[in-house]
């Protein structure tokens, strides 16, 4: 790795956070040549902390007037990559990419710490080890906006974070790593990361969904199988949270996308010490579409404060457990016609032992999905072991 990689202890204890086959033709269809965890001033330090979690609940009351439905779909949101002598700045923590002009981004700034990743590492080996050997663990590492749309004149300055992710998955040995950051840049062209907010756009996740899908070898829904929801005015959380307001110049397009087998799922939201049990808890929507516009990212699930249970139509006796922060929330759509059930965990709001957990529901395949700032965060993944020895 010829790029510098921060190891300063102290700043990153302030980064806490924020069909058995594929059909090859349409799984990544459309060729062409954002969030992570938005970050802001602590209050009292000054220190950066990234702001992942911030988002854990659809305002209720808020309604989105700007939705709109198309039912066919042919070919993803792409935009234009920016000139090569883009400008930057740095606000509130965050890089303001080509600020005033059509493609101003914020973005994260990345620190890699290799004994943070170790652990993480190490602790998702753990649970695999424990788990049993009849279900298959993964580990998916996202990467952030700043991989692919940082400026070549800071580029340097930063970690390369394929290298990065690669390092840790040396480190497993049980358990499998998920690497998608290489389909990531062979798509950065696509809309696959919000400009205003820390979370990936939901194109991001489809491409991401794919790569573990083959991995896990289970079917994948083509692109053209969803119906497109778009979302107009779009200012997430480097804006309404951050503060960035030469983004209000700016605002985009939320897309999101429905499987085609949504009539037929069935989803059960359970509390976070799964005391309904198997088909327990109150049934509810996949998604929960009268959130604000500021928002949209709420639209999947509405809530990180549950353990959800997804049955769906898949007759393959494939079963799903994602352990996740709010990254692995976008996933979940595109997996509804690759696993008979799928159960959502958010490793924040997890009050019961997650090997029983995994055990107990019968599950195959159990992945473990975290925005990059997670890989290095010490609390993060110390939550995975809190989890497995409750």
């Amino acid at each position: 790795m010829n790029k510098k990689i921060i190891l300063a202890a102290a700043l990153a204890m302030t980064l806490s956070g924020c069909g058995d086959t594929i059909d090859k033709s349409s799984e990544f269809e459309p060729e062409t040549t954002t969030v992570t965890a938005a970050t802001t001033a602590d209050d009292e330090t000054g220190a950066v902390t990234d702001q992942t979690d911030m988002v854990t609940e659809a305002p209720a009351t808020e309604v989105a007037t700007t939705t709109t439905a198309q039912t066919t779909v042919s070919s993803p949101t792409t935009t234009t990559l920016p000139a090569a002598n883009e400008t930057y700045e740095f606000v509130s923590g965050c890089i303001l990419t080509n600020a005033g002009e059509d493609h101003m981004r914020a973005l994260e700034e990345y620190y890699y710490l290799p004994d943070a990743g170790e652990y993480l590492a190490q602790n998702v080996d753990t649970f695999a080890d424990s788990v049993g050997s009849g279900t298959k663990v993964y580990l998916m590492i996202i990467p952030s906006a700043e991989e692919f749309y940082v400026p070549e004149a800071l580029r340097d300055d930063y970690a390369d974070q394929i290298e990065s992710t690669k390092e840790v998955y040396s480190k497993l040995n049980t358990a499998q790593g998920v690497l998608v950051n290489e389909v990531m840049e062979q798509h950065k062209g696509e809309h696959l990361y919000s400009n205003t907010d820390f979370h990936w756009q939901p194109l991001g996740a489809f491409y991401a969904a794919g790569v573990f899908a083959e991995k896990a070898g289970v079917p994948y829904a083509g692109y053209d199988t969803y119906e497109k929801v778009e979302r107009e005015g779009y200012l997430g959380a480097f804006y309404t949270v951050v503060g960035i307001d030469a983004l209000a110049a700016t605002p985009e397009t939320f897309t999101y996308y429905k499987p085609a087998n949504l009539d037929n799922i069935t989803c059960y939201y359970n509390d976070t010490a799964f005391s309904g049990g198997v088909g327990g808890g109150a049934v509810g929507q996949l998604f929960y579409e009268d959130c604000d516009i500021s928002a949209s990212y709420t639209v999947f699930v509405g809530t990180d404060n549950t353990i959800l249970q997804i049955d769906t139509d898949v007759d393959n006796d494939r079963v799903l457990v994602i352990f996740k922060d709010s990254y692995g929330n976008a996933l979940v759509p595109f997996l509804t016609q690759s696993f008979s059930k799928i159960y959502l965990c958010d490793t924040r709001y997890f009050d019961i032992n997650s090997v029983s957990f995994a055990q107990q529901v019968g599950a195959t395949d159990v992945l473990f999905a975290f925005g990059a700032p997670s890989s290095n965060n010490y609390d993060k993944s110390d939550l995975i072991r809190q989890n497995f020895s409750n």
